[in-house]
């Protein structure tokens, strides 16, 4: 039997919910369920299995899993005596439209890809962390749609940038961890010095190996790692833009401003305006 849960049953705000959940039924899915809203979780802790579509996906930490309305699913441990503890958040199907019309066609497929497995990702470290402090206002207790619509927003910057930063095959691993961990938002403010001593090498090692293996300079991986994280800020803060520059290590606004356009082809504040559309498109059908 499949279970069919609505929006209106929830113990929702406005805009959706946010829950921690745990699971350590072994091997046996809890009730089947789908639903007239979408929903996301990420893996905290723990080993699970998804059961979604009549496949069951391994769940491990780290995983993000994106979830559609028509999705039949359900959770367990992965094994006798584990648990699986993941984050929740359902929210209408009216505010991911609203987004998507907004502007986030340019993301990922995100919600709209209709293959489940096409909606797993999997995420580094940092970006895990990255990921807890967008849903920061969510699990304070925020249930407003802007507040949701805010962090819709931040997940798929999250995502896209994410993609654009997978490693190519071949690079070597010193390379790629170095790469990985400028990106970590303390890190940013360092220059390409910096950068040298997370990879271990001399500057102008550094310079020949990125050139030669990504054909780009290290200030071209710094930049991106920074515009990145600015993006993000702009989507799920109220932040003063010069301050956002200036915690991304650009010390000048105006080259802040010039590399920001090149890469996303908006202004800062239009990018803000685009990833945060007013509440009220998102009023309750």
């Amino acid at each position: 039997m499949i279970n069919h849960l609505t929006f209106d049953t929830l113990p929702a705000g406005e805009g959706g919910t946010y829950a921690v959940w745990r699971y350590d039924n072994s091997r046996q899915p809890a009730s089947l369920h789908d639903h007239d809203f979408h929903e996301l979780f990420w893996i905290e802790a723990g080993e699970g299995c998804h059961w979604i579509n009549g496949e069951c996906r391994p769940l491990t930490t780290g995983l993000l899993v994106l979830i559609r309305a028509e999705d039949v699913h359900s959770f367990s441990a992965a094994r006798a005596g584990t648990a699986v503890r993941f984050v929740n958040v359902a929210f209408r199907r009216t505010l991911w439209d609203a987004l998507w019309r907004g502007g986030l066609r340019r993301a990922p497929g995100l919600w709209a890809e209709r293959d489940h497995r096409a909606r797993e990702y999997r995420l580094d470290p940092g970006q895990l962390e990255r990921l807890r402090g967008l849903a920061h206002d969510l699990a304070a207790g925020a249930r407003d749609a802007f507040s949701f619509s805010a962090f819709i927003a931040g997940v798929a910057s999250l995502l896209r940038n994410a993609a654009a930063q997978q490693p190519p095959p071949g690079l070597p691993g010193w390379l790629a961890e170095a790469c990985t961990r400028v990106r970590a938002p303390h890190q940013l403010s360092g220059g390409i010095r910096a950068f040298a001593r997370l990879a271990g090498c001399t500057p102008e090692h550094l310079a020949r190996s990125v050139r030669r293996h990504l054909s780009q300079t290290p200030t071209d991986l710094l930049n991106a790692a920074r515009l990145s994280h600015a993006a993000q800020q702009l989507c799920t803060t109220d932040r003063p833009i010069i301050d956002v520059a200036g915690d991304c290590g650009f010390g000048n606004l105006g080259h802040f401003y010039k590399l920001f356009r090149q890469r996303y082809g908006t202004s800062p504040q239009r990018y803000r305006r685009h990833a945060r559309p007013p509440v009220t498109t998102l009023q309750r059908g």
